[in-house]
């Protein structure tokens, strides 16, 4: 890309980035759901006797990664809301093409996304006193990285085949929170039809990642499937986005 278009995307983000820092509504309710569940482990967990198993710590990775992929849901709304409205054909007249508008857009909720978690995470460590392995914890931000990518990726597909904000909006959430649920489940408490399946859920690639490095600091023994699993959605959702838009101002 040139020099100028970069610039102009730069800015861009930077003016959209500041649009979503104070928009206190929408950050309310991308942080309560993640904070909601996140209390609602940790209470119980305060009266747990010393023989009972940590659901607090069982339950943080998904936790995270929730406040992380959640971002998906304000980058769908978004995007279906400029097609709504013919915002994307007047993006066409623009000097910036407009494949690179959409690019800056989603840099943007992947930063959303990466600072919900790192609160999620940091609240973890000194709030809650989680016994979790620092290195592990760097490492996991590349993951979440990866994670948010992907659940953006879904989110411009999921708005590039409905025509409502809304209905984008409820569609993201419908198949976020089954995904987030069915990843964090342990096999021994799942059918052996849905063993099967679960693996290869973005959800449980990325859970089964960050939950490893959280408490051990290395990756575990399958991370080159997840790895490459997430990579896959994020190309496929990518490309099926890109040719249904089509950058035209659809």
């Amino acid at each position: 890309m040139k020099p100028n278009t970069i610039s102009s995307i730069q800015y861009f983000s930077k003016s959209l980035l500041r649009a979503n820092l104070r928009n206190y509504k929408a950050l309310a309710v991308m942080m309560g759901v993640p904070v909601f569940m996140l209390l609602s482990f940790w209470l119980p967990s305060l009266a747990a006797g010393p023989d009972e198993p940590d659901m607090m710590a069982f339950m943080f990775p998904t936790i995270v990664l929730l406040s992380v992929v959640i971002a998906g849901l304000t980058h769908a709304t978004r995007l279906a809301r400029w097609r709504e409205q013919d915002v994307f054909r007047r993006l066409v007249l623009t000097p910036v093409p407009l494949p690179h508008m959409i690019l800056g857009a989603s840099l943007v909720q992947i930063l959303m996304g990466l600072l919900q978690g790192l609160v999620m995470l940091l609240f973890g460590l000194f709030v809650l006193q989680l016994k979790l392995n620092w290195l592990g914890c760097v490492i996991a931000l590349v993951v979440m990285v990866l994670a948010a990518a992907t659940f953006i990726a879904i989110g411009s597909f999921i708005a590039a085949v409905t025509k409502k904000a809304e209905i984008a909006g409820y569609i993201f959430m419908f198949i976020l929170l089954p995904l987030i649920f069915l990843g964090s489940f342990p096999s021994e408490m799942m059918p052996a039809v849905m063993n099967s399946i679960t693996p290869w859920l973005p959800t449980s690639m990325a859970i089964d990642l960050i939950g490893v490095l959280f408490y051990s600091g290395h990756l575990p023994e399958n991370a080159a499937f997840d790895l490459v699993g997430l990579l896959g959605y994020l190309l496929l959702f990518t490309v099926l986005s890109a040719r249904k838009l089509r950058w035209k101002g659809s």
